[in-house]
């Protein structure tokens, strides 16, 4: 093998390819995605818009959406005030399947929240924030539009049919008030206007499913929130609904024959309620005194208690001084209006005959229609109000027997008032004037059947309203009555010996209560050292605690307090010389505390009747009655002595048993001695004789060991005294004493007298 190096004769060949880079697949990508894109997104847009509305509240350009069936339709593109300054132009771009959103019959508005009373919508808007809303697409092309100042009440692509009711006044009804028809909610009221005349105006949409009961002679009235009534059954409150509470509500039917189908935006008088939208009848016309109580459409024309009409409308007429009423029925009783059908306004009425009308309080007065016996069809009619006291007062001048009360000054009674005999109302109060002399008097009318109870000779008093009774354990307050607290009252009656009957225009006197009414007698004068507590025509003349008279006049002369008192009859035996009259008062003593009733009755004289066979018409008093143990009756005594300091109430002992008391404390005519007026029980008077010992027994006794020994003071904190007495045994107690016998108060008893033990045989 040879060396022969080998040669390697391969031979490199160099190969050109051409073609795109793999580099540039990517940006061709993108740029070819951008563009599908670009183009996507241009064919996916509608056209743009714009909406001109009063305000854009929560709208924002890029961020605000526009909703069409609760799908995004737009975005709103820009905001800005345009140059009136007065509105808001909003530019939106559509989606472009929402195209059709830009043809002119397409309504829009702004979503917002709305919470109230009546309104509740747009509570998304409170989580997404405001929005456009669009509705009711249709018709041609359109690329402005004015958007609606509120959102539409019911979905704008419901089928609905609208109409119009047009009243004087529509109150408390608005949008979103709903409408029924024969108790089913049918529609609402989508607004509320002025009408071009000046009336309210609602717009009613009515569900499409009910457009057949809307007929031309509908009629239409307002349902109340509540609805009150009161009768025998008592009084209930009906609320027809929730939503009613809040929105009130709008009621219709058709009443009478079924009229025509009623047209689109078709225009209905709107009634207040019920019974005025049923009332259709011909307007009759009814002439009244005064419009008290009458209301155009409220008062309610009744028959038999039923409703069947209603007040339209109420006018004065100056010409002929009176109200002029006007009112209409339901058809079917139009019959009723006929020459003898009598009107009256019923209202709440205090009467003679007693209390009537109370239900009118709550449902109002109405006008009751009396159908009478035949008669032609009328149209005007003269109206009555019960109640009416002008009405009244002609009834009673033409049937009563009319008299007149005359007083220094009235109480509080008004015309009207009712006049009592014996409980009974056998009268009332005419008028209220001044007579000729420039008096105050009381014209009254006693009713025909009653007329024989009045004499020449009754007395008449005031009734009060209330009255107060007072005693041992009795508090006792009365009212007269209703009518009396209301207008006062006046009562009569005959006490003494019944005169001729009064035959009607006599002038009798009114005394302020009974009791001086009854206080017959002529006058007793009284002489006071002090009339503290006394009032005239009210302070009280009494025996045993019994009022029998009444205090006529108290007069402060040469000073002394002089008072007048009349006597109840059969009372005159008081007159006898001798009797005390004394006042008494409310007292706080060491002996006690007296005469506590006077807080209420106030101060009164008591009297204690004298023995004497005869009589007088002028006493002395005793100013300061302060004690409630008067002797009624009983033997009248004096005691006489140089001093002491006992006084008026000290009672008198008989062996420790109180007998009789000291009533009145006086000097002596040439002042030297004291003088002591004693009464003594007429159970006990057979003790005194006439040589009974009387002395001084008051003071604080005290014992020291064997010593006893007295203490006599004249403090007014020490008691009111004490006053004991003896009499001898046998022979030597002498004559039963005699009324106005002298005995002398000896300053102390004897040892002797201390022993006595009589037995006196009784009178």
């Amino acid at each position: 093998m040879s060396n022969l190096s080998k040669t390697d004769h391969g031979q490199v060949v160099t190969v050109h390819r051409r073609g795109i880079a793999w580099v540039w697949i990517f940006p061709v990508l993108a740029a070819l995605a951008t563009t599908w894109l670009f183009f996507a997104q241009w064919a996916s847009q509608g056209p743009e818009i714009e909406i001109v509305f009063d305000e854009a509240p929560g709208i924002e350009p890029g961020k605000t959406s526009l909703y069409y069936r609760g799908v995004n339709s737009g975005t709103v593109q820009a905001v800005r005030i345009q140059d009136d300054l007065q509105t808001v132009a909003v530019k939106v771009r559509l989606e472009g399947f929402a195209s059709n959103l830009a043809t002119e019959e397409t309504k829009y508005w702004i979503d917002r929240p709305v919470i109230s009373l009546t309104e509740l919508t747009g509570l998304e808007s409170i989580v997404r924030g405001n929005s456009l809303q669009a509705g009711t697409p249709g018709g041609k092309g359109q690329y402005q539009f004015i958007g609606r100042p509120k959102p539409p009440i019911i979905a704008p692509d419901s089928q609905t049919f609208s109409f119009w009711l047009d009243g004087a006044q529509i109150s408390f009804l608005s949008r979103g008030t709903p409408v029924y028809h024969r108790g089913v909610k049918v529609g609402v009221v989508s607004q509320k206007i002025l009408s071009p005349d000046g009336r309210a105006s609602l717009q009613v949409s009515v569900e499409a499913a009910y457009r057949d009961s809307i007929r031309a002679n509908s009629r239409f009235w307002s349902v109340p929130w509540t609805s009150v009534t009161l009768g025998a059954g008592g009084l209930s409150i009906d609320v027809p609904g929730v939503e009613s509470l809040l929105h009130g509500g709008v009621a219709y039917d058709n009443f009478g024959a079924t009229g025509n189908p009623a047209e689109p935006n078709s225009r209905f008088e709107f009634f207040q309620n019920e019974s005025a939208a049923r009332a259709s009848g011909e307007p009759l016309t009814i002439n009244f005194r005064d419009a008290r109580g009458l209301r155009p459409g409220q008062t309610a024309v009744c028959y038999l208690g039923y409703p069947i009409g209603i007040l339209d409308s109420v006018t004065a007429d100056p010409a002929n001084q009176n109200i002029r009423a006007t009112i209409r029925l339901q058809p079917q009783f139009q019959n009723l209006a006929k020459t003898s059908t009598a009107f009256t306004l019923v209202r709440p009425q205090i009467s003679l005959e007693g209390v009537s009308g109370l239900d009118t309080l709550v449902t109002g007065e109405f006008l009751a229609l009396e159908p009478g016996i035949g008669g032609e069809p009328a149209t005007i009619f003269t109206g009555r109000s019960v109640g009416d006291q002008e009405w009244r007062r002609i009834q009673a001048e033409q049937n009563g027997l009319k008299i007149r009360l005359t007083a220094a000054n009235l109480p509080n009674i008004d015309k009207g008032a009712p006049v009592y005999h014996r409980g009974i109302t056998v009268g009332t109060v005419l008028d209220k004037t001044l007579d000729a002399k420039n008096q105050p008097s009381l014209d009254i009318a006693i009713r025909p059947e009653f007329r024989s109870s009045l004499a020449v000779n009754s007395r008449f008093w005031r009734v009060p309203a209330t009255s107060i009774k007072a005693g041992a354990g009795v508090l006792q307050v009365d009212i007269a009555g209703v009518e009396s607290l209301l207008r006062g009252g006046i009562a009569f009656d005959t006490f003494a010996t019944k005169g001729q009957e009064a035959q009607g225009g006599e002038s009798f006197r009114l005394f302020d209560d009974e009791q001086a009414a009854r206080a017959l007698s002529s006058p007793i004068r009284i002489r006071f050292d002090s009339g503290r507590g006394l009032v005239a025509g009210r302070s009280q003349v009494r025996y045993l605690g019994v009022p029998i008279g009444l205090v006529e006049s108290v007069e402060p002369k040469s000073g002394y307090i002089f008072v007048n008192v009349r006597l109840d009859e059969g009372y005159d035996f008081l007159r006898r010389e001798g009797s005390i009259f004394s006042i008494v008062r409310p007292n706080i003593s060491l002996q006690g505390i007296t005469g506590l009733e006077t807080l209420v009755s106030g101060v009164y004289i008591e009297v204690v009747p004298g023995s004497s066979s005869k009589t007088s018409d002028s006493f002395v008093g005793v100013s300061s009655f302060e004690y409630d143990n008067v002797m009624p009756t009983g033997l009248n005594i004096f005691l006489t002595t140089p001093n002491s300091p006992i006084g008026e109430g000290t009672q008198v002992f008989y062996k420790g048993v109180p007998v009789g008391q000291v009533t009145e404390k006086n000097l002596s005519s040439d002042g030297r001695e004291v003088v002591f007026r004693v009464v003594i029980d007429r159970k006990y008077d057979q003790l005194v004789r006439a040589n009974s010992r009387f002395w001084d027994s008051s003071g604080l006794k005290a014992s020291v060991g064997i010593l006893k020994f007295r203490i006599q003071t004249e403090s007014n904190l020490a008691p009111a005294g004490q006053v004991s007495f003896a009499t001898p045994d046998g022979p030597a107690m002498g004559a039963p004493a005699k009324s106005g016998e002298k005995f002398i108060l000896n300053a102390t008893s004897k040892p002797e007298w201390l022993n006595w033990n009589p037995s006196i045989p009784e009178d």
